[in-house]
């Protein structure tokens, strides 16, 4: 892994069975590199009040998927915290707000190096918000017919786990 990763790679997360049960620990550094280790994350879709959605590119320091196109916010959930908690400190980090968040889905993301039980949360706010400059590159809402025209254009590419989050909400096929 390169040396300017701007995550903590000795991060310890709780590693659970396919029923979401804690069944040990590890580092983010080995779960990132282990499918069997499923491990806990959240992700968060923010609706504008006319029905666009925030999307974020991820920086170039990121441990997975950089510079890639990803839902509003997503994280890990650190050993011990609740998925809620993972969410509300995910917000504060990444965007620098705080707003009321609705659990939608749990489900599992299995990519070929990680997988991911993953809670899904909605909200809704039009910003403004203050982007984590080391973690995100940067941001902005899209609609629908946009993202899909941005995608088959070729003009961004989508991480792994926001793609399943957005075919989740129904955005992607």
């Amino acid at each position: 892994m390169p040396s300017d990763l701007t995550d903590y790679q000795d991060e310890l997360f709780d590693i659970v069975d396919e029923n979401d049960k804690v069944i040990g620990q590890a580092t983010r550094r080995d779960v990132h590199q282990n499918p069997k280790l499923i491990h806990r994350s959240i992700g968060i879709v923010i609706y504008s009040t006319d029905k666009r959605i925030f999307l974020q590119q991820r920086s170039m320091g990121k441990d997975t998927d950089q510079g890639k196109w990803t839902i509003s916010c997503s994280g890990h959930v650190g050993s011990g915290d609740s998925y809620k908690k993972a969410a509300e400190r995910e917000l504060q980090e990444e965007l620098g707000i705080k707003i009321p968040l609705s659990q939608l889905a749990k489900y599992l993301v299995r990519s070929p190096q990680e997988t991911e039980m993953t809670v899904l949360f909605t909200a809704v706010s039009d910003g403004p918000f203050s982007l984590a400059t080391e973690e995100i590159t940067g941001g902005k809402f899209m609609g629908k017919k946009e993202l899909e025209l941005e995608l088959k254009m070729g003009r961004i590419e989508l991480s792994f786990s926001g793609k399943r989050a957005l075919e989740k909400i129904g955005w992607l096929k």
